[in-house]
């Protein structure tokens, strides 16, 4: 059954054996934001609410749990053993008695849903507003790739991918084996081995390899037809599109929906031409800020800066209430239509480079002084973004699938600005 809140009992084993614990002041000032009651009935819209079975997990706790394990980067386990061991964890997350099991834990957060993430990150930036932290008259917007969880893919590896993963589900079906079906366990390790050896001096090798792999491949994809079992049909269906994807490239024509894995297929390759990795495999993820605080986000599989420009004013406007006065971004969200837009509905002053080639600012602006105030206030969405992947895990999505890329950028998104909102109530005060 569904328990929305839990009480924070004292333990009187922990206050005798240990005295002089405190709770460090930034944990508390976020256990008073979790508190609010809106936030978990916000929250308890993504748990189904059953009459029968046992008690789940209070939905309060849930949250916490997400707050914590982001803040400090832990996996489903070792947030188990923290929970044990750790008394000011304990707190945070209201565990009284028993600590719940990392796959508890695991299905609770699982459950939370990209929508409620947002409308939680909406209220903690309301309570900023009523505090006066923040007043929503600037806006900057920027945007950077996390990565999914997936090595790097090349034609012959996604092919060897897709042929065990068929492979694997159709032993596991409780189905009959169809006849003539074959593994090619050696074949492919073979042809692997070719490919890592002679294939990187030797193009024809290589090539003559992966054609081996692709006749494989297809023979599991006929033989495997005859199993009408909706798993190894999804499976099946990827395994021809990759032999299809894989023929198209080796007769040198360029993919552009182009798979990059079997297991994250809303992945996308980018090339932002950064030193020492040049292609980056993931989501882009929008990040759009106030003065202080990161009033929203989206992900994307096939991004344009230029056209989510008009989608960040209307998320500004829904959680301030109002347009920005001042608004900062970089060359990549310039158009004419963006330009105008921004001055139509009011905003004074608008720093966005020209796309092309290098303009002089007198020539976009008539307050020289102010847009290049503005250009270096926009360089701290940089540092904010960079935040963001250090400690709060938007380097890399360990989560799976487009749902769980979209709870790892919202999850770092509301840790970032919990901790936001305590170092400035600690610097403030009451």
């Amino acid at each position: 059954m569904k328990k929305l809140f839990v009480a924070r009992q004292p333990n009187l084993f922990e206050k005798f054996a240990f005295p002089h614990f405190k709770i460090n002041e930034d944990y508390k000032i976020i256990d008073a934001v979790l508190e609010d009651e809106t936030i978990v009935m916000e929250l308890a819209k993504d748990f189904p609410d059953v009459a029968t079975g046992r008690n789940r997990t209070p939905i309060e706790q849930t949250l916490r749990f997400i707050v914590l394990k982001t803040q400090k980067q832990l996996d489903y386990r070792s947030m188990e053993r923290t929970l044990q061991n750790n008394l000011e964890d304990r707190w945070f997350c209201k565990i009284n008695e028993e600590t719940p099991c990392f796959k508890t834990i695991q299905n609770q957060i699982s459950t939370v849903s990209d929508k409620t993430m947002h409308a939680i990150n909406d209220r903690i930036i309301k309570e900023a507003r009523i505090r006066k932290f923040t007043k929503g008259k600037k806006m900057r917007i920027d945007s950077t790739i996390t990565e999914s969880n997936i090595h790097y893919p090349t034609d012959s590896s996604l092919l060897v991918d897709a042929m065990r993963l068929v492979v694997r589900t159709v032993k596991r079906s409780k189905q009959a084996i169809p006849s003539g079906f074959r593994t090619f366990k050696r074949k492919i390790r073979y042809a692997q081995n070719i490919i890592r050896t002679i294939g990187r001096r030797n193009k024809e090798a290589r090539e003559k390899a992966i054609r081996e792999l692709m006749e494989m491949g297809k023979h599991i994809a006929r033989t495997s037809k005859h199993i009408h079992q909706r798993t190894i049909t999804k499976q099946r269906i990827l395994l021809e599109r990759i032999i299809a994807q894989t023929e198209t490239v080796l007769s040198g024509i360029r993919v552009k929906e182009r798979i990059v894995s079997i297991f994250e297929t809303s992945a996308r390759p980018f090339r932002k031409g950064k030193a020492g990795k040049k292609v980056e495999f993931g989501q882009e993820a929008q990040i759009v800020e106030d003065e202080h605080f990161i009033t929203s986000w989206a992900i994307h599989n096939k991004p344009s800066d230029t056209a989510y420009f008009a989608t960040a004013f209307k998320k500004h406007k829904h959680v301030h209430g109002k347009l920005p006065r001042e608004v900062a971004a970089d060359r990549g969200y310039w158009s004419p239509e963006n330009q105008q837009a921004a001055k139509d509905a009011g905003v004074i002053h608008i720093s966005i480079a020209k796309k092309g080639k290098k303009a002089h600012p007198e020539e976009e602006t008539t307050n020289l002084r102010k847009w290049k105030s503005l250009q270096r206030w926009r360089a701290g969405g940089e540092a904010k973004i960079s935040l963001l992947k250090r400690k709060y895990g938007l380097t890399r999505s360990y989560y799976h699938g487009q749902t769980g890329m979209a709870l790892c950028v919202g999850a770092g998104v509301i840790a970032c600005n919990l901790a936001t909102f305590a170092r400035m109530a600690m610097v403030t005060g009451p």
